[in-house]
């Protein structure tokens, strides 16, 4: 079942995102890089924009068969309230699914350090135009009838949601841990906060520390007695 972000938003789950990456594998024509470019949203939380221009080098590769991915900023995250964000080049953590996917694009298309990984098999550009198309015929053929009707997936940045969200649910939900899944996110952590409200967790009246609270706000011991003024003549 999908679980409700806002009144109009929903997240795709685990099952309906994987059906829709090997949707795109099968496809006759470019499958294997429609599923790069689909499982790169999906499990490094990438803006589609962000994704069309990751190139070879933007790859780094760790010996435990992850790795990071710098990503660089496009007009979509300019467009984002956080304007401290803009501009910056982030790491995002990959996982192993994701390393191995990127590292089989690169090796396929024997690709150099500079090239784009995202590139049709006829060498067209992967565009927004293409990928656009590909999601619609994916969540046609995915989601059940009732689901289509619904805001649910209605966008291919839904898969980033997923990811976002998986995120913030698998963690302790410290300041630190927020500010992480923030930074990867290419967010504030306040605009985290709003978006994905319902992923953290909220303290029931007898969790919150009262005690605790209302020390670290009490104001400094004051004088018992009121200290004396001396009077001009």
């Amino acid at each position: 079942m999908a679980a409700v972000v806002s009144e109009e938003t929903f997240y795709l789950s685990d099952r309906q995102c994987f059906a829709i990456l090997d949707w795109a594998v099968e496809q006759p024509q470019s499958g294997l890089v429609l599923r790069a470019f689909l499982a790169s949203i999906a499990l490094a939380a990438l803006h589609p924009e962000e994704a069309l221009v990751v190139r070879v080098r933007d790859v780094q590769s760790t010996d435990d068969g992850t790795g990071w991915l710098l990503v660089h900023p496009q007009a979509q995250e300019r467009r984002e309230k956080d304007s401290g964000h803009a501009g910056a080049v982030r790491r995002v953590p990959v996982c192993r699914d994701l390393a191995a996917i990127l590292k089989e694009e690169t090796i396929r298309r024997d690709l150099r350090p500079d090239d784009a990984i995202f590139v049709l098999d006829d060498g067209r550009p992967l565009t927004a135009e293409v990928y656009r198309k590909v999601w619609r015929q994916a969540r046609a053929t995915v989601l059940q009838a009732h689901e289509l009707h619904s805001s649910l997936g209605r966008h291919v940045s839904a898969l980033r949601d997923v990811r976002i969200a998986a995120w913030l649910k698998n963690g302790d939900q410290t300041a630190g841990h927020i500010l992480a899944v923030a930074e990867c996110a290419g967010m504030s952590a306040p605009r985290l906060a709003e978006r994905f409200a319902n992923c953290l967790h909220k303290p029931t009246r007898d969790e919150i520390p009262w005690g605790r609270l209302g020390a670290a706000l009490a104001l400094p011991d004051l004088p018992s007695q009121p200290t004396s003024t001396v009077r001009r003549p």
